[in-house]
């Protein structure tokens, strides 16, 4: 094989598509993380005869497990989950639709930008928690407030990323569809679509992640189901190993949506060159 034959075999291994580099290799780094960390918790609670913090503090993992199960045998895990991720679905639906529409309307009109530029900053800036218990007095414990709470969180991810998708589209490229005979639709359909795209798809991953935890932020304020609720119920009668049980949901679901996030932004946006090599 010539050199230039070895170069280009180099090229094509290194440009190879992100999920053929994980292989069976990487998960079982993973899990071997996992294991570790388990092992680590039983060693720390008793594992070796010696217990340096009460159960009531730091439960064990056995004690967690045996929790969970009890939570999932009584039929609230399944009611609980299901609530806190349709409130967190249906607020980032909502926050990616209203955040998309706004970003390209006000990168299409600057002055009006400029205009809104300091009370977006200002509601931008709100923590998401003071506003929880507004949300709740105006629309109650049910699922609006919590709805709207993931929608408050990540509309203004979005708009950003929206925002400077569209204020940074190449404008050599709406020059050459202009060349081309193409109008403004065209334009928009062939260049500024698929450039926003790939910026809003890059905020999803962060946004599915905030919607989940302002939803659960609004559940520990007040609500009648759900994870956070759930919680706030354990943590009231010192039911530390239900309050570990739900928190190894919370980050099993977290990771699950935010993997689910990835697998659709890479198949969304698999034209484009740099997701061959991300």
């Amino acid at each position: 094989m010539s050199a230039v034959g070895t170069r280009e075999v180099a090229a094509g291994e290194v440009r190879r598509p992100a999920h053929a580099r994980r292989g069976p290799g990487n998960a079982a780094l993973r899990i071997g993380a996992v294991a570790l960390a388990v092992v680590a918790w039983e060693l720390g609670t008793g594992g070796v005869g010696y217990r340096p913090l009460p159960p009531a503090l730091l439960p064990s993992p056995g004690e967690t497990w045996q929790s969970l199960v009890q939570y999932a045998r009584s039929g609230l895990l399944a009611v609980d989950v299901s609530r806190t991720l349709t409130q967190a679905f249906l607020g980032l639906g909502l926050g990616m639709v209203a955040g998309t529409l706004l970003g390209v309307a006000l990168a299409y009109a600057p002055r009006v930008g400029d205009a809104l530029e300091p009370l977006l900053a200002a509601l931008n800036s709100l923590p998401r928690v003071a506003v929880a218990p507004l949300l709740i007095i105006w629309f109650g414990l049910g699922i609006t407030s919590k709805v709207l709470l993931a929608f408050f969180t990540v509309v203004f991810v979005i708009f950003m990323n929206t925002y400077a998708g569209v204020r940074s589209v190449d404008p050599d490229l709406v020059r050459a569809v202009q060349v081309l005979g193409g109008g403004a639709g065209h334009v928009a359909r062939w260049v500024v679509f698929p450039w926003v795209a790939g910026w809003v798809f890059a905020a999803l991953r962060t946004s599915v992640s905030l919607a989940l935890a302002a939803t659960v932020t609004g559940e520990f304020v007040g609500s009648t189901q759900g994870l956070g609720y759930r919680m706030v119920l354990a943590t009231g009668v010192l039911d530390t190993p239900r309050v570990f049980a739900i928190l190894l949901v919370l980050m099993t679901v977290g990771y699950l949506v935010v993997e689910g996030a990835r697998r659709v932004e890479g198949y969304l946006l698999r034209w484009r060159p740099e997701a061959a090599i991300s």
